[in-house]
């Protein structure tokens, strides 16, 4: 393990529990390859190791601050452990049988993610630098939990071979359709198929919106996915609802997760279309909706453009305020680290100033605490939600 001198004021940034590591922060440039393991000093005095991995906002991680500690199996063993600790409440809710079992640095390990689908459990690694130890990381988790069914993983950077990115570890493999649990609602995923996409974050949300938004209301859920947000409006009462994406493969998850739910897809609307297109064709039709749900990507590119939620946020959000009935509620999230609620809610506000319309806050949301998160780090913290009250034509 090399040692690399750094700056003290790195040094201060780093014992206060800040994870990401910089190159910059390096007395002298030093050349690592990813996965390399370093120790880092200043004047000889140990400050940290870390781990060398070059991505797209960062040079690696730090490890840990414990001059003791060896970073190896028995290191990763007791990550594991601590985070099956921290969600015992997850493993015992009999409403809910999906969640996030380890979230990055919130849990020990930046460059790390691993979700937890009924005993089977998909691993996401942020960067190559960790992947190369992913050896004695499995062999860890092998130790750690020992009744898992299954894993698999999901490589968030470039591979040569696109059929590597997301597939089948060891242990059981998954039924080819999986029937999961979130809040009593029933969802179908693929794991065999790559389907590790889910909606993990928003779980508070839509049992919110089970609860409190959607009962006798007419629902529009924009940039629907697997159909969330709709199918919970639909158990908790809507009189109808309508999902709206970009994608024909989210359109066929919608469908089947009404269906098992036992509700009737056929008596729902479900479009595979542009989200700003419907919203023009709502308007041109005076289509009027007592709740709409905004769900976007950070970033999504269609037959007619691209999204991009730093750009095109504010007119989406003004979009969507000529489909929404008077007193009518509208949801807006935003999943990005980058995105704060201070700046999400400034957009909200000049938005509605635009269009002449006027708001009250009904309530915030974030990610359920199974999403632990490094209070030195708040970038990894990255979903929100803000439910509102629409008024019209008043500023």
């Amino acid at each position: 393990m090399k040692t690399i001198e750094i700056t003290k004021d790195a040094a201060r940034k780093y014992k206060d529990g800040f994870p990401l590591l910089s190159t910059r922060d390096f007395v002298k440039k030093v050349h690592e390859e990813d996965g390399s393991l370093i120790r880092l000093v200043v004047d000889k005095n140990f400050i940290a190791y870390a781990y060398i991995a070059k991505q797209r906002n960062s040079d690696g991680w730090i490890l840990s601050l414990d001059e003791q500690q060896r970073i190896d199996g028995e290191f990763y063993r007791k990550l594991f452990t601590m985070a099956q600790v921290k969600r015992t409440s997850f493993y015992y809710d009999d409403k809910t049988n999906v969640f996030r079992f380890f979230n990055g640095t919130g849990d020990g390990l930046g460059g790390l993610n691993v979700d937890y689908f009924d005993g089977f459990y998909v691993f996401t690694f942020e960067n190559q630098g960790l992947y190369y130890h992913r050896e004695t990381i499995y062999e860890a988790f092998a130790i750690a939990i020992n009744d898992a069914k299954g894993v698999y993983e999901k490589l968030q950077f470039n591979v040569q071979n696109e059929g590597l990115k997301r597939r089948y570890v060891q242990g059981e493999k998954a039924p080819e359709t999986l029937e999961v649990s979130q809040n009593e609602i029933k969802f179908i995923v693929h794991l065999n198929d790559g389907d590790f996409d889910f909606n993990l974050e928003e779980q508070g949300l839509l049992e919110a919106i089970k609860n409190k938004y959607a009962l006798q209301k007419i629902v529009l859920s924009c940039f629907s996915k697997n159909g969330a947000v709709s199918v919970a409006a639909k158990v908790g009462g809507a009189f109808k609802t309508v999902s709206v994406d970009l994608s024909t493969k989210n359109v066929e998850k919608t469908v089947n997760n009404f269906e098992v739910n036992n509700i009737d897809s056929t008596k729902q609307e479900i479009r595979a279309m542009d989200i700003m297109s419907y919203l023009d064709y709502a308007k041109k039709h005076h289509i009027l909706f007592d709740l709409i749900v905004v769900d976007p990507p950070i970033f999504v590119r269609g037959k007619k453009g691209s999204f991009s939620l730093s750009k095109d946020y504010f007119e989406l959000i003004k979009a969507s305020l000529q489909d929404i009935k008077d007193g009518g509620t509208l949801i807006l999230t935003a999943s990005s680290a980058s995105m704060s609620m201070k700046k999400f809610k400034q957009i909200i506000a000049d938005a509605f100033v635009d269009a002449d319309f006027h708001y009250e806050v009904v309530d915030t949301y974030r990610a359920n605490n199974d999403f632990t998160v490094n209070k030195a780090f708040t970038k990894n913290s990255g979903f929100k939600a803000v439910v509102l009250d629409v008024s019209k034509g008043r500023k």
